[in-house]
């Protein structure tokens, strides 16, 4: 194991506190309106010494989003290590995800900022290669399960490759992700719990790729415990992912 010197451990220390009021200088104005005189301000540092840290503030951005991106991926590890048959693995990938943008919301918001073309192309290219590369521990967690899915029998290979069908399940959370997170859009149409919804139709996308075990789709009372079983055996030590018990019609479970 290696021991930092006190001079990397100085300025792994003074990286770590920059960061942190970032992040809640973006939570506080946005990303549109953070300058780096102010969180220079908070961090008690000279401008100077953000940008020995930092080339711009894009740069900042990318480092709290792949913050968050490291998270989603320890969380899909722990799934794709449960004792679950593969279908039920497959399935609490996308809770596992409910549960992280539930409990650090910010961190999806962060990385959708980091994703937009402006600010993208903006960040230095060995910063999103960085941030790209925490995203590869979420892709191989989910590809690890269709091929054992596929190894075991419970999903036969057809024309569509392991990538194919993660793509297919990562495109659809994050849909759902985009609009939860767009002020007003959900109460306009009168959803409730989006990633019920969005759980409901995984089981939907599982039993049209011919997933086994086949299960009911509709079936919200083995939806809401597998939800509890799940949780119990993979996510004790965090918070429950929030659910009102209300559908979307509004009538109460």
């Amino acid at each position: 194991m290696t021991t930092l010197s006190r001079r990397e451990r100085e300025f792994a220390a003074r990286e770590r506190c920059i960061l942190d009021h970032a992040r809640e200088l973006v939570r506080e104005v946005g990303f549109l309106n953070l300058q780096m005189a102010e969180l220079a301000r908070r961090a008690e540092y000279a401008t100077g010494t953000l940008y020995h840290h930092f080339r711009c503030k894009e740069d900042i951005l990318f480092r709290l989003a792949s913050e968050g991106i490291e998270l989603r991926s320890q969380f899909f590890e722990r799934v794709a290590r449960w004792d679950a048959c593969s279908r039920d693995r497959m399935a609490g990938m996308g809770y596992a995800d409910w549960l992280l943008v539930n409990a650090h919301p910010d961190h999806f918001r962060i990385e959708q900022l980091a994703k937009a073309v402006d600010i993208w192309d903006r960040a230095t290219p060995e910063v999103r290669e960085a941030m790209m590369n925490k995203g590869e521990g979420c892709g191989n967690a989910i590809l690890s399960v269709v091929s054992d899915a596929i190894s075991e029998g419970d999903l036969e290979p057809g024309t569509r490759s392991p990538q194919q069908v993660s793509f297919s399940f990562w495109t659809m959370s994050s849909g759902t992700h985009t609009v939860t997170h767009a002020a007003g859009i959900l109460e306009r149409f009168e959803m409730r719990d989006p990633y019920v919804i969005l759980a409901r139709n995984y089981q939907v996308m599982l039993n049209g790729l011919r997933w086994k075990p086949l299960q009911d789709a509709e079936d919200d009372t083995a939806l809401y415990a597998f939800f509890d079983r799940l949780h119990a055996e993979v996510f004790p030590d965090h918070q429950p992912a929030h659910r009102s018990h209300r559908d979307d019609s509004g009538d109460t479970r």
